[in-house]
């Protein structure tokens, strides 16, 4: 009997508390739904947050201009949800509701929205007209779902987008296309994909971005594949003290050699040195005052604090971004300053200038000259080798082993005496030996073999050879 008793009362109990719930789904179903039963309203604002919303058919005051749908077990969302449009609805918060699936007409009657809270869900895709209406969204929160998948249109027809939060997600993909859409947007502030599945990097497209852009990019947590490329990206935002870059520095990690939480400002890649500029003589520089803030007055000094002016034909300020200077000399050289202000904000850039004392054909000719040299040097010490080590080549046919006189220095020396003597030899029959030979040599090196034979000296050897033929 008191068994009996105690599991009517928890079955009273489980009634009790499940009736609110099922009270809730059958006011659902009915049209219109009168929200004034459900919601709590303030002026124009409508909160229904945590009343056990398992399905959105309101039918709310055209004045709203809040609508918070959090906190309930909302899963999926079509267009039917609002039967009139809500022009005035700024701020739509759908946070914490398990949604898995987005119609792709579910803002239609909403297009004025500017802020849209998403967050916390079970969102795996987002398709290419989901977003389309909403032309006048500011800011989107996407982060804490399961979104693997982006549709490199998702975010295209949104103009008006300035901050983009998607982080802890399982994207996989750097969704460049949302920066380069609103690179030339005056108003985009932020891209957070921190704490995803990124492996990868656009870099060298990062890296040309404007500062202010980069400002606000924020990748961290991300298992990234190490490499010097990743580092050059990191360690010169956080020399500029980038907000993406320098507020998580010690969260910037990458994967190397099995170990997957290397911090990317301690690789072992060379020293970045930015804002740091060199140049040759007769060259024109231009110096990019590139703010991590896009509307700033800026102004520019000159090194040895001297303020740009109509005077100084050498450094002339283009749209206030950029100074012009050339054609360059040696004084040149130096730091170039960029303050930048705003009502609220300051930047500095400093822009160490250095002029080789040489122009830039110059520079490459002297380098032609020096590689011409070197080139010669090392000619003349294989011939020198060759000389050295290698010998001379000698006539197999000589007979004692002896060199022919012809061969000799000073065969080149009395070449036309000796050639009488060997036509003398031919006449004769070899009618002379070596002795004879050797003794007419003899007597034309008597003055020292090294020296040509003079003309009396001739004379006499000639007359020598005359005797010899006769």
């Amino acid at each position: 009997m008191m068994g009996t008793s105690r599991r009517c009362s928890i079955l009273f109990l489980t009634l009790a508390l499940l009736f609110p719930v099922v009270r809730v789904n059958r006011l659902l179903k009915r049209k219109p739904l009168d929200y004034q039963m459900l919601c709590v309203c303030a002026s124009d604002i409508i909160s229904c947050s945590k009343v056990g919303l398992t399905n959105v058919t309101l039918d709310l005051p055209q004045h709203t201009v809040v609508l918070d749908l959090s906190f309930n077990s909302i899963t999926e969302l079509y267009a039917a949800w609002t039967p009139k449009h809500l022009n005035r609805l700024q701020t739509m918060l759908l946070n914490n509701n398990g949604l898995t699936f987005l119609s792709s007409e579910a803002f239609v009657h909403v297009k004025k929205l500017r802020y849209l809270d998403l967050s916390y869900n079970g969102l795996i895709l987002l398709d290419e007209f989901i977003f389309e209406p909403l032309e006048h969204l500011e800011v989107l929160w996407l982060f804490k779902n399961r979104i693997s998948q982006i549709d490199r249109y998702a975010f295209s027809t949104m103009g008006a987008l300035q901050k983009l939060y998607m982080s802890h997600n399982q994207i996989s993909r750097f969704p460049l296309e949302v920066l380069k859409e609103r690179s030339k947007e005056d108003t985009f502030k932020l891209l957070d994909v921190s704490s995803n599945k990124i492996k990868v990097l656009p870099v060298q497209e990062l890296q040309t971005m404007r500062a202010w852009i980069k400002n606000g990019v924020y990748f961290h947590n991300n298992p990234l594949t190490c490499s010097c490329e990743l580092y050059n990206l990191v360690a010169s935002w956080h020399l500029r003290e980038l907000n993406s870059a320098f507020d998580f520095a010690g969260n910037h990690t990458c994967g190397v050699s099995g170990k997957q939480h290397e911090k990317i400002l301690n690789l072992n890649c060379s020293e970045v040195k930015i804002l740091i500029k060199e140049a040759y003589l007769e060259q024109t520089l231009v110096l990019d005052c590139d703010t991590k803030h896009k509307y700033m007055e800026k102004t520019w000094v000159l090194p040895g604090n001297i303020p740009v002016s109509s005077a100084n034909d050498s450094a002339i300020v283009d749209r206030g971004n950029y100074l012009h200077i050339g054609p360059l000399k040696v004084e040149n050289s130096g730091v170039y300053t960029c303050y930048a202000t705003n009502d609220s904000l300051s930047d500095t850039l400093h822009f160490t200038v250095v002029v080789h004392n040489s122009s830039m054909r110059g520079g490459l000719e002297d380098l032609k000259t020096a590689y011409t040299t070197l080139g010669a040097c090392v000619v003349s010490v294989v011939l020198i080798l060759v000389y050295l080590y290698i010998p001379p080549w000698c006539c197999a046919c000589c007979s004692g082993g002896k060199d022919d006189p012809r061969d000799s220095f000073h065969s080149s020396t009395v070449s036309l005496p000796l050639e009488h003597v060997e036509q003398g030899a031919e006449a004769g029959g070899f009618a002379f030996g070596d002795a004879a030979m050797q003794k007419i040599k003899d007597q034309l090196e008597q003055n020292g073999g090294l020296n040509p034979i003079g003309e009396k000296e001739g004379r006499v050897a000639e007359g020598q050879l005359e005797e010899v033929e006769d």
